[in-house]
């Protein structure tokens, strides 16, 4: 007799699901984001709409990253890995915007 396993790969258990009620609430949401950011692109908000801006891309990724990408069910590795790019993101914007506050341009 031979102790020999069958060899099970990923692609052997995958298959198509249908789009349930939670997708398409999801895309709902990602279209009502959409159109408030086209919606804020086109108004006269002054300085506060860069914040608007960046306020809803941040809502449309935390939505897209949690439902699509299915960290809900993410175990702890994930979410450490997540929690450690938002970490380095927050650190090159605060460089960023350091340098950028902090320059003294001319005027000629």
């Amino acid at each position: 007799m031979s102790d020999v396993r069958e060899t099970v790969f990923e692609g052997d258990h995958a298959h198509v699901m249908p789009a349930t009620a939670a997708h398409l609430t999801t895309f709902a949401v990602l279209a009502v984001l959409a159109v408030a950011a086209l919606a804020v692109g086109f108004s006269d908000l002054g300085s506060s709409k860069l914040m608007a801006s960046l306020a809803i891309a941040a809502v449309q990724t935390a939505v897209v990253g949690y439902f699509f990408m299915e960290l809900k069910q993410g175990d702890s590795l994930t979410w450490l890995c997540v929690g450690a790019a938002g970490f380095w993101l927050t650190i090159l914007f605060v460089f960023l915007l350091t340098d950028y506050v902090t320059r003294h341009y001319a005027v000629i």
